[in-house]
């Protein structure tokens, strides 16, 4: 069984930055089948209007919460083989494969459920050497 996690924002495309994702979804992969498993959901904080004060109250929270968000995210992945997202910084890519969870960029815009479909393919077909032994 792989498991494979999808950085979202609408919970259809792969659209999303990691450690700003608002979603994760997670699908699990056997050789005969491939099904969504659960979606794992983050809040952030808003602002409410443009008060000036409150714009720099939210990027206060936003530098200190960097890493907070971040490793509730790597969490979040943790027993997943590969993950999907639109954006990733480097850090958060060594961290990622130290938890062998091997990150993978999206090129444009790509239906979360293309991709499934895509990747049980190349899991029937061809599976990477480093991924074979999980099936």
């Amino acid at each position: 069984m792989i498991r494979v996690a999808f950085c979202s924002e609408d919970e259809q495309y792969i659209d999303a930055h990691f450690a700003r994702s608002s979603n994760i979804i997670i699908y699990e992969f056997a050789p005969s089948s491939f099904y969504k498993v659960g979606i794992l959901s983050f809040k952030s904080k808003g602002i409410k209007d443009n008060n000036p004060k409150e714009i720099l109250e939210h990027q206060d929270y936003e530098r200190e919460d960097e890493e907070k968000r971040l490793l509730e995210r790597i969490e979040a992945v943790k027993g997943c083989s590969i993950l999907y997202c639109s954006q990733i910084g480097g850090p958060a890519v060594t961290r990622l494969m130290q938890h062998n969870v091997f990150p993978l960029k999206t090129q444009g815009e790509m239906r979360i459920d293309e991709a499934a479909q895509r990747l049980h393919q190349m899991f029937i077909n061809n599976p990477p050497h480093w991924l074979q032994n999980k099936f």
